[in-house]
């Protein structure tokens, strides 16, 4: 049986012990090596040439997707299976974007980790059926959605800006902001204000 290599990064030691331990005593597949963030794990691939690279994708110094670019350009051979604690539409494409042949939730459980590595390993993709059609939504069209003060007001979102102070820096009323984050909200198709700071952040 041949031998599956695999090196994972992610800044989070108690995550990385966990994937570790979900191959412990496993033939088939073999930890290499981990990493703290995407420079790190650069050089672990340099050294030991996985098959595999698990890549979080929110990581200090070089997050994921650059990480993931990198990898793909230097590394064609080398399949990569983004990681993510949230996984939503928009950082899944921009994961596949970047060259991931794999992007999975980090709240899905042992057997999508496994299912995924194995899917790549066939040069499949495995993308998680949390988002089935992020794919017929691409970024560009959703944004096309909101009205030009609709996207000067998710910048400031992007930026950290509270409701007051933007409706002081657009000399507008309170109201008429919140008006246009639920307008905002219901055009992106966020269930929530989290998910709507994290697509801005992302767009910014």
């Amino acid at each position: 049986m041949t031998t599956i290599g695999i090196a994972i990064a992610d800044d989070h030691p108690i995550i990385r012990d966990a994937v570790i331990t979900i191959f412990r005593n496993k033939v088939k597949w073999k930890i290499l090596g981990e990493a703290n963030n995407g420079i790190e794990l650069l050089t672990l691939i340099k050294k030991t040439l996985p098959d595999i690279a698990i890549v979080d994708l929110e990581m200090p110094k070089m997050d994921g997707y650059e990480t993931i670019s990198k990898i793909s350009a230097l590394y064609p051979t080398i399949k990569t299976v983004a990681f993510s604690g949230f996984l939503n539409k928009i950082n899944q494409q921009r994961a596949i974007k970047a060259g991931a042949d794999a992007t999975i939730s980090k709240t899905g459980t042992r057997v999508d980790l496994i299912t995924a590595l194995e899917a790549v390993i066939r040069s499949e993709k495995y993308h998680s059926k949390e988002f089935p059609n992020f794919y017929t939504e691409p970024l560009e069209t959703k944004h096309t959605l909101l009205t030009r003060r609709e996207k000067q007001i998710l910048s400031l979102i992007a930026k950290g800006k509270t409701s007051k102070q933007i409706s002081e820096f657009y000399n507008i009323s309170h109201w008429t902001v919140d008006k246009h984050r639920s307008n905002i909200r219901e055009k992106l198709g966020f269930k929530n204000l989290a998910e709507m700071v994290r697509y801005a952040i992302e767009l910014s």
